[in-house]
């Protein structure tokens, strides 16, 4: 056979072409192993697929370590790094060639070293794991918690180390810690909080309870001040009836008159210091009221100036008063309008010198108003008092002389009254020495105004001509009812008495009166009840009602005009009111009259007094210490009532003798004197018992002596 040359040559052609193939192929593969790109080799012959896997390369371990989030390290024996992978190198912050081939070590922080050698040596006998510090290149710090084993090779052991980045994870333990203390803070915060409402709930009744005790020691305050005033009242009465008929029996020497005029002078002092004790209630209350008519400030000013002027004369002071020509129109209360300027000019007596001269000077202002002045050269008012001059009790040391003694107060009520009229009040003083002048602003009268006349009043000698008058005097207090009848028998009206209400029917029974004048306050019958069977019988409803009484409170003054009287009367009653009413007809309209001084307006306003003394004025009580002053001041007036009546006693025996009536006149007064110093003394004894270091910081007395 014969073989062709083309053909064969393109066969070897053909064979070389798949030779070369395959050779490239197998060096491909050859390449792929070299290069760590194949993990196994499948080989195909007669008994199947066997598969030879590259154990040398392990290529998929290679790239999870160095994929992995955890720092990879690998080190020799000793610590000398053979291997780090990306993760370990960007939390140091170097790169890998900076890191292979220096020993662990360089890059934990110092007090971490022993820490290193010693986790290095526990892969002796198995894994090992603990926390390290590694140092960055910046010197930064990074908290790593590293588990290490030990891998043994031919040429030497090869230690791996696995870190895990605890940055973050402190970070949030520290978060983790901060909140659990806030939590801790908050339970604290919230038991703190339960622990405080739990007092604030016990501090809520205690003062639940110290209100309710403040409300009933307010309530025995005004109960104690109530009987205070009645029974201060009581002795009040017959002492200026027993002056009235030393007035009527006037024994025409000048020695008496002054002596009876002395006496009248510190009655009225006594009188003003009892209701100087009740407006401090009414002030301190609020229950202050007026009844306002249309004025003119003339008649206000003269009516003051009429209260005042005895003492003047004793003081050897003038007086000069400066109103704006015309008739100038409050809209207010007579009798409270006088008090503020009567207490004005009482205060500036008081601190003035014998000789001197007070002022009233009254402007008209553009603002609607008139502005009275109260000027006076005396005494002065110390800078730091005169911010406090209209506080109550506020006295400073050149104002709290004996010679000078009060209560404190008229200033204060100055101020509530007059802005009680819508008004204000100002003081000003240069300082010690330097005098004072005390400004009153109130408004103008608004409309029209019409100069009326001032309405007439009874003189004297036509109302005390009650000649031929029957009336029926009645007092469970025998002094007083005695005296009562005696001066009016001198003004010649026909006088019975009777002790107690049963007796005024009687009384009645036996011989009709015009006039009946009633005490209230009597046992078994009181005068209410007595007034009422009167008004029940209508042949007796002609008789003219009169209520005598301490009882100042509103209350009691309404149910006397109820029951039927036709005036209420309060101890120590002035006998020009008296004068008055009895001159006028029995039909006049049923009023009521206030005590001097006494609250008249205040339908509503009670008589208000304190319990056992014991908080400061300023909280709407007096202390005790306050109390034994006042009872101090008011025995003052009482032991120099006593000492004027042993001298008008020994004047009137030099002068050849006495009438029966000036001696029972005498009498009187030195008993109702020894009975008011007895009722202070029993005051005084209650109040030293309840707080004597009180009493003892006093240093006064209350003098039980009448002469």
């Amino acid at each position: 056979m014969a073989i062709c040359p083309e053909r064969a040559h393109q066969d070897l052609v053909t064979e070389n072409r798949e030779l070369r193939a395959r050779l490239e192929e197998a060096e491909g593969a050859l390449r792929a192993i070299r290069e760590g790109e194949v993990d196994a080799v499948i080989v195909s012959g007669s008994k199947g697929d066997r598969v030879f896997s590259l154990t040398e390369t392990e290529n998929l371990h290679r790239l999870m370590v160095e994929t992995m989030n955890e720092a990879g390290f690998a080190t020799s024996a000793d610590g000398l790094l053979l291997y780090v992978n990306d993760r370990a190198a960007a939390l140091l912050g170097r790169e890998r060639s900076d890191l292979m081939g220096h020993s662990i070590e360089a890059f934990v922080a110092p007090v971490d070293g022993t820490r290193l050698r010693r986790l290095l040596d526990a892969t002796n006998q198995g894994t090992a794991d603990d926390r390290m510090v590694f140092r960055t290149a910046d010197g930064s710090e990074v908290p790593m918690h590293l588990w290490a084993s030990r891998l043994p090779r031919p040429d030497g052991s090869m230690i791996c180390l696995v870190g895990t980045d605890l940055t973050r994870i402190e970070a949030d333990q520290v978060i983790l810690t901060q909140l659990r203390e806030h939590q801790q803070a908050l339970k604290a915060s919230r038991a703190e909080a339960l622990e405080r409402l739990s007092q604030a709930l016990v501090a809520r009744e205690q003062a639940a309870k110290l209100a309710q005790d403040l409300r009933e020691s307010d309530r025995r305050k005004d109960v104690f001040l109530a009987t205070l005033a009645h029974e201060l009242r009581n002795p009040l009465a017959p002492i200026r009836n027993a002056l009235e008929i030393l007035r009527l029996q006037d024994t025409g020497t000048a020695a008496d008159a002054e002596t009876r005029v002395m006496m009248e002078r510190h009655l009225a002092h006594l009188v003003r210091l009892v209701d100087d004790l009740m407006d401090v209630s009414r002030i301190t209350h609020g229950k202050i009221e007026l009844l306002k008519e249309r004025l003119a400030l003339a008649t206000v000013i003269e009516t003051a100036v009429e209260m005042v002027r005895p003492l003047l004369q004793t003081a050897g002071q003038r007086l000069t008063v400066e109103l704006p020509p015309g008739a100038i129109w409050l809209d207010g209360d007579p009798i409270r309008l006088s008090q503020v300027f009567g207490n004005l000019l009482h205060n500036a007596i008081k601190y003035t010198a014998r000789g001197q001269t007070i002022r009233i000077i009254g402007r008209l202002l553009p603002t609607g108003e008139v502005s009275v002045s109260v000027e006076d050269s005396g005494l002065g008012i110390p800078a730091e008092i005169l911010p406090h001059v209209f506080d109550m009790f506020a006295q400073g040391p050149a104002l709290s002389t004996r010679n000078r003694a009060g209560l404190g107060i008229g200033l204060t009520l100055v101020r509530t009254l007059v802005e009680l009229h819508s008004g204000r009040v100002e003081a000003f003083s240069a300082g010690p020495e330097q005098g004072s002048r005390i400004d009153v602003y109130l408004p103008l009268a608004a409309g029209e105004c019409r100069d009326a006349g001032r309405p007439s009043r009874v003189s004297r000698a036509v109302a005390a001509t009650c000649s031929g008058r029957r009336i029926l005097v009645v007092d469970d207090n025998r002094d007083a009812a005695v005296s009562l009848a005696s001066a009016l028998e001198l003004k010649g009206a026909e006088v019975r008495v009777a002790y107690d209400g049963r007796a005024v029917l009687s009384a009645l029974e036996e011989a009709p009166a015009e006039v009946v004048i009633l005490d209230i306050g009597m046992p078994d019958l009181d005068g209410h009840e007595v007034a009422r069977r009167i008004r029940a019988r209508p042949d007796w409803h002609h008789i003219q009602l009169i209520a005598i009484t301490g009882l100042g409170d509103p209350g009691v003054r309404q149910r006397s005009l109820e029951v039927g009287f036709h005036h209420h009367l309060v101890k120590p009653v002035s006998f020009e009111v008296l004068d008055d009413i009895l001159a006028s007809p029995p039909g006049d309209a049923a009023v009521t009259h206030p005590a001097p001084g006494d609250d008249r307006s205040s339908a509503g306003a009670s008589t208000v007094a304190p319990d056992g003394l014991s908080l400061s004025m300023e909280r709407g009580v007096m202390d005790v210490r306050t109390a034994l002053l006042l009872l101090h001041d008011l025995a003052q007036p009482l032991s120099a009532a006593g000492c004027f009546a042993l001298a008008a006693r020994t004047l009137a025996a030099q002068a050849g003798g006495q009438s029966r009536p000036l001696r029972d006149a005498i009498n009187g007064i030195e008993a109702q004197v020894q009975l008011a110093s007895c009722i202070l003394a029993r005051l005084r004894s209650t109040l030293v018992r309840s707080a004597p270091a009180a009493a003892a910081a006093t240093n006064c007395t209350v003098d039980e002596t009448h002469a």
